[in-house]
């Protein structure tokens, strides 16, 4: 762990961190002061630790004292103990009461996610001393773990408080697909592995499901994915309900810039494409903008008096709430069902599991209201295919499954 002071550019290490297990994705995770720092010195981390049968992720805290973290106390690890090397996924966030909000991965096994009674693939709140709060969704129910906020999620790697409402918002990866961005919300399934956008790394289905009953749909997502990690919201004097995000892109190699109304996604833009995969990045207090990325290593500032964003438009995708396909899994015909808010030019298209164009079933106007198209699906091969629903210039997609 390092200080770096940006006015002198001087960097010291600092002394007193605890043992952190490397392996694989996990190492040291996540670094966060306390809100009252001017006051109680407190730095939190998050980590990989090794334990009887593998390793977890644990939090804790320290008091810094010049370079050195003094009286480190663990003041949680996540059960159970696996003995694997992926979705480690641990982000810090305080809220305005002093809250502390920890994200775990799903630590390669999915579906514990969905299982209230282990800590893997949610997020978990504390008090700043790491005890529990009274008010956490899950206190006194039988089998469930209290620490537990939210469920559901896959490998959270960005995960930030909006400044104007007091509201977390947090983004994980997908699969081969599907990174999702999630308004966080007490006692909220957000549905991995349940529903997803995305597929396995080898090309199979995970679910033919992007939605169920219960389970929280994402703000927004991408296919394919960009592997978003880090997030900042941008202070620009915009309305309550307008925000403007900053995330990080690894795969991607981009920074990410998300204007969101309403909860809604507005547009998003992409710049410093190819630079570097991105890590994280932050809004300091006087506006200017920095950012830590990998291959190459580096802290580089993004802006200062002059923006440096020559931004490239993104396609803007939004999840699909009102479009239905059924049967789904199918066999043979199946129908496409959708609503239009006003008379316009509708382009139904479809794809294969990895993005590849396969046909365009429909180019038309309808009308507003209810349309529906039949699909031809005993015509495509068995897999998983994404159809494309191009209306007003915006662009949303629904799985589905040729059985």
């Amino acid at each position: 762990m390092y200080h770096f002071t940006i006015s002198t550019q001087t960097l010291n290490e600092i002394s007193g961190v605890p043992t952190v297990s490397q392996n694989g994705q996990g190492g040291l995770l996540d670094i966060a002061i306390h809100p009252n720092f001017n006051t109680n010195n407190y730095v939190y981390i998050t980590y990989a630790v090794a334990a009887i049968g593998g390793q977890t992720t644990a939090l804790g805290r320290g008091v810094l004292v010049n370079n050195q973290l003094q009286n480190f106390t663990e003041l949680f690890r996540a059960s159970p103990i696996r003995n694997s090397g992926v979705h480690f996924g641990s982000r810090i966030v305080f809220d305005n009461n002093n809250l502390l909000y920890m994200s775990v991965g799903d630590r390669g096994a999915q579906e514990e996610a969905q299982n209230k009674n282990n800590h893997l693939g949610k997020v978990l709140r504390f008090n700043d001393d790491g005890t529990i709060p009274i008010t956490n969704p899950l206190v006194g129910i039988a089998n469930t773990k209290p620490e537990i906020f939210c469920w559901g999620n896959r490998n959270i790697q960005g995960m930030a408080m909006n400044p104007a409402t007091g509201e977390i918002y947090a983004h994980e990866h997908g699969p081969r697909g599907g990174d999702e961005l999630n308004l966080i919300q007490a006692n909220t399934n957000y549905g991995w592995p349940e529903v997803t956008y995305g597929i396995n790394y080898d090309g199979s289905p995970i679910t033919p499901d992007t939605s169920l009953p219960g389970m929280e749909l994402p703000l927004t997502y991408w296919v394919p994915s960009i592997a978003p990690s880090g997030m900042t919201f941008i202070k620009n004097n915009q309305q309550n309900n307008e925000v403007d995000i900053l995330i990080g892109a690894l795969a991607g190699t981009h920074i990410h810039w998300l204007k969101m109304k309403d909860n809604k996604r507005v547009s998003s833009t992409r710049s410093m494409n190819g630079y570097a995969r991105f890590r994280d990045i932050k809004q300091a207090p006087d506006g200017k903008i920095y950012a830590m990325t990998e291959s190459p290593n580096r802290f580089v500032l993004l802006r200062s008096n002059i923006s440096i964003f020559n931004a490239i438009p993104d396609v803007n995708y939004q999840p699909i709430k009102n479009a239905v396909l059924y049967p789904n899994p199918c066999f043979g015909e199946s129908t496409l069902s959708f609503y239009v808010s006003s008379n316009q030019f509708v382009s139904v298209k479809i794809y294969s599991s990895n993005g590849v164009f396969i046909k365009e079933i429909s180019a038309q106007n309808l009308t507003e209201g209810k349309n529906s198209i039949f699909i031809e699906s005993d015509k495509f091969a068995q897999g998983v295919y994404q159809i494309e629903i191009l209306t007003g210039g915006s662009k949303s997609f629904l799985k589905f499954l040729k059985l």
